[in-house]
């Protein structure tokens, strides 16, 4: 259930990327930073720990002083942290 909440939220994200750079940028820094992508642009799988995707896809959507670009990755940020807590908590 938790894999489907983080594909949601880094879906949502990558949306708002593509509007401040387009959606081939924005899909082409989802794949380097571990996300599987569909030939229609939806987020269908996550490589490696959330987490560590969160991190590249903040490092590459901040590349070239992009700061607006984390400010559109702070909601994924809190709900992961939200999430996780969960997590440890079962």
């Amino acid at each position: 259930m938790a894999v489907e909440k983080y594909l949601d939220l880094f879906e949502n994200v990558i949306a708002k990327q593509a509007e401040l750079v387009g959606l081939d940028k924005a899909l082409t820094q989802a794949k380097k930073a571990g996300l599987g992508v569909s030939p229609e642009g939806h987020i269908v799988s996550c490589v490696d720990n959330p987490h560590l995707v969160l991190l590249r896809l903040v490092r590459y959507f901040t590349e070239g002083n992009n700061l607006e670009a984390l400010n559109q990755c702070m909601p994924l940020i809190n709900e992961m942290e939200k999430l996780q807590e969960v997590l440890e908590k079962v």
